[in-house]
């Protein structure tokens, strides 16, 4: 699922009040900006959980290149490589990635929303959401370990054969990373240790945005 981030700039949604209730301000604020709508030390400045976003869907996309050529060795190593550098990238590597990482991201997404449920000026919806959040953020991050370690599976095979059920295996992971994994069987997919996805990452969020009457906009 290819997702298309916007800033909003129209002037009924930018014109907020001062002072809205419920919404978290100070270090609480400053942390959930980080995971929101901009992180200094992500590519582009942009917000972690768009950061992680990006990367999840090249991950994806990659993946399913890998899985799309299955009798060809090569192409599915240079697909796998790609993969890896969207879930994992080395220091100095080059991929079509952002070269950041989606496990580096999420993880970077549990540690800010944590600080902002402790850290003071923490709004009550921050509060009460900000551990889902974290709970996606972890599943989402170790998703993606999972993915890296069945990659480097395809890049330690040595014929098509060993390699083709592996890129084929991958698929399944890349599109949970996104739409998450319904674990128990019963029917939806629960923010909990293992579930969520990038969706459910996203929709956490979204879901603190609307309860500090907030604009939606995750960038």
């Amino acid at each position: 699922m290819t997702r298309c981030y916007t800033i909003i700039l129209a002037a009924g949604l930018l014109a907020m009040p001062k002072e809205v209730a419920g919404q978290q301000t100070g270090e609480a604020l400053t942390h959930f900006n980080h995971v929101a709508t901009g992180f200094t030390g992500a590519p582009g400045g942009r917000g972690l959980v768009v950061t992680t976003a990006i990367e999840v869907n090249t991950a994806m996309m990659y993946a399913n290149f890998a899985a799309g050529n299955p009798t060809n060795l090569d192409a599915m190593k240079t697909n796998v490589r790609n993969v890896l550098h969207a879930l994992a990238p080395e220091q100095g590597a080059k991929g079509p990635g952002l070269g950041f990482g989606v496990k580096r991201a999420a993880e970077a997404v549990v540690m800010h929303v944590e600080l902002a449920v402790k850290s003071p000026g923490a709004s009550e919806t921050l509060r009460k959401l900000g551990p889902a959040v974290a709970q996606a953020g972890r599943a989402v991050a170790a998703r993606a370990q999972e993915m890296a370690d069945l990659g480097k599976r395809v890049l330690a095979a040595q014929t098509g054969i060993q390699a083709a059920p592996l890129v084929v295996q991958l698929r399944t992971p890349a599109l949970q990373l996104d739409l998450g994994r319904d674990a128990n069987g019963n029917g939806q997919i629960e923010v909990n240790a293992v579930e969520p996805g990038m969706n459910q990452l996203e929709a956490q969020v979204y879901s603190i945005f609307e309860g500090d009457r907030l604009p939606r906009v995750l960038r």
